[in-house]
């Protein structure tokens, strides 16, 4: 007999409440569930249950062994349930959450390709720029840019990109193109919304890094709405490279400052889990594989 099953049988017992319920639950007789919890007391040299009449009541040794036993048992099913998992078709709902710009551009092809290859699967894209409580708003997932304060999420890196400044020939022509970081206070500068602070401008550089406070006449929560504005010549942008890349493949937009830019993750971000979905495993695999070479490689 395994010593699993002894172990299983009194784990069963305590969980239960009784040797007539463990039994029952295990599809075993009841003395012979008793006989299991015997067995194990004897191999382990100690008792640990004290049996009455009326109660079952864990010795000390028996409450220890209880836990430590029962926390191995939960990851000895989880794994079992995750290797199942894996070998069989996900289904039910995928929920997750995508910054517009990015999503539309860059994840749309890709959730297509992922959906047709999982039939079965429904996956819901919420686009959004704001960063969701992921458990409050029942999200599996989340692709996120830039920082991750929030460490009670697991992150997956997918790529990496930055965000530079980049203006028309137009505008450059008629203004004149910065030289230094310190240059920028005189330029009109396109403003995002969504920073922290939309007119503070942090830049790493070759030999130091530096934080410019700029100003301009137009903020917007859009970061497409501020490229096409550069495009048009009404300032500078500041942004990532994904989104002025098919700007810069037209020549409607030029780098600013080549030197200078501001590193930034995309990272794939979901709630600790003891058993994480397949089906959430699987999507963020299929993003890490599909942005190896990120699609805007050629601008850099």
């Amino acid at each position: 007999m395994s010593h699993l099953f002894e172990t299983e049988a009194f784990l069963a017992v305590v969980e239960e409440g009784s040797f007539t319920a463990a039994a029952q639950r295990l599809g075993v007789t009841k003395s012979y569930a008793s006989k299991l919890v015997v067995r194990l007391e004897d191999r382990l040299g100690v008792r640990l249950l004290q049996r009455t009449t009326r109660q079952l009541t864990m010795t000390e040794a028996g409450r220890a062994y209880f836990e430590r036993c029962s926390e191995a048992m939960r990851a000895f099913h989880e794994a079992e349930a995750e290797a199942t998992e894996l070998q069989t078709s996900p289904q039910g709902r995928l929920r997750i959450n995508l910054p517009t710009a990015f999503a539309v551009g860059y994840l749309a092809a890709p959730l297509a390709a992922f959906k047709s290859s999982h039939p079965s699967l429904t996956v819901e894209a919420v686009l959004a720029d704001r960063k969701v409580d992921l458990l409050a708003e029942g999200f599996d997932l989340a692709v996120r840019i830039g920082e991750l304060p929030d460490s009670s999420l697991i992150a997956r890196k997918l790529t990496s990109v930055h965000r530079a400044i980049y203006a028309s020939p137009r505008y450059l022509a008629q203004r004149g193109t910065p030289q230094t970081p310190e240059e920028l206070t005189q330029h009109d500068c396109l403003l995002y919304a969504y920073h922290a602070v939309p007119t503070m401008w942090r830049l790493n550089g070759p030999d130091r890094d530096v934080g410019i406070e700029v100003s301009g006449k137009l903020v917007c929560n859009h970061a497409e709405m501020l490229v096409e504005a550069a495009c048009q010549g009404l300032g500078l942008v500041f942004c990532p490279l994904f989104l002025t890349a098919p700007s810069l493949r037209q020549g409607r937009l030029q780098r600013v400052l080549p030197d200078w830019c501001f590193p930034l993750s995309i990272s794939a971000v979901y709630p600790h889990a003891r058993h994480v979905p397949a089906k959430v495993r699987l999507l963020v695999d299929f993003l890490i594989a599909h942005f190896e070479k990120p699609p805007w490689a050629d601008c850099l």
